[in-house]
């Protein structure tokens, strides 16, 4: 009963909603009938009065609309496959350290290998990859490239536009080449989630209402997360002690601790100001 009155009375008179919430002459009359207040499975549903679902059908006709104003605005400018290059004057460098089951980060120093030219290169055993935040508000070519390690990645790149909290582009992967088309398949998409290997879309899901937003149904955006995540496991060999997408969307959120990135490079929480890859 507690939950109950959490979910119903106590969240209308928080937010001063003193016409619902509960059964009681001059209510809205909004109802849920159920067999079992524990198991809690809606048989019946009104709203205002109106009987609106019944046994897990939706009854009212829908009429899809979507308001143009609020599609996704990708406004990147002059991205290249270059502009994800991680150039390094020291191999020693910090990576962002996933951790399991949540958003916490580790701030970890490693010692990484570089080509000829100075810039990281891939290690297979490393268990290491590269990830990037690409700006996408502004067009103010801001590209941020970090390392992310414990995301699990092996092959090809994850890219999403849904990256807590300013929503940029997120990226991560192994090949420069494959980051870039996930990042360039986004903005044709108008956001999205993408995974591509070998510069091939593997899977996608569009998300047209501002980037973060499906204009689907329910049913379909939960097939397409299943897809995504059951590629990116068995395709690209994201580990699967985490969630590849939800994972990934909360790397660039910069008030929670350790590491992070943004378009303007990685951030370390503690100490509250941007730092540079290398450790040393």
């Amino acid at each position: 009963m507690t939950a109950l009155r959490m979910a119903t009375l106590n969240a209308a008179e928080c937010f001063r909603l003193y016409d619902r919430g509960a059964l009681a002459p001059g209510m809205r009359a909004d109802i849920v009938l159920t067999e079992d207040v524990k198991v809690f499975g809606a048989s019946r549903v009104y709203s205002a009065g109106k009987l609106c679902a019944e046994n897990g059908t939706y009854l009212p006709k829908l009429n899809l609309t979507v308001d143009s104003s609020v599609l996704g605005s990708f406004h990147v400018k002059e991205f290249s496959e270059k502009k994800l290059a991680l150039p390094l004057r020291s191999e020693t460098v910090w990576v962002i350290d996933v951790k399991q089951g949540g958003v916490l980060t580790g701030k970890g120093r490693v010692k990484v290998k570089t080509d000829a030219s100075g810039c990281f290169k891939h290690d297979p055993d490393s268990g290491i990859a590269k990830i990037a935040v690409v700006e996408r508000h502004r067009s103010t070519g801001n590209v941020g490239v970090g390392l992310i390690r414990g995301y699990g990645i092996r092959r090809g790149a994850v890219a999403i536009s849904v990256a807590h909290d300013s929503h940029n582009i997120i990226v991560t992967g192994v090949d420069d080449a494959d980051m870039a088309a996930g990042v360039e398949r986004l903005i044709v998409m108008g956001g999205g989630a993408v995974l591509v290997r070998d510069c091939k879309v593997l899977e996608e899901m569009p998300l047209p209402i501002g980037g973060l937003m499906s204009d689907q149904s329910g049913e379909w955006v939960d097939e397409k997360l299943k897809a995504l995540e059951k590629k990116a496991v068995e395709e690209l060999g994201v580990s699967g002690a985490v969630e590849p997408l939800m994972t990934l969307c909360f790397m660039s959120l910069p008030v929670i601790p350790e590491l992070k990135i943004t378009d303007m490079g990685l951030f370390d929480v503690g100490a509250f100001k941007f730092i540079p890859p290398e450790a040393d």
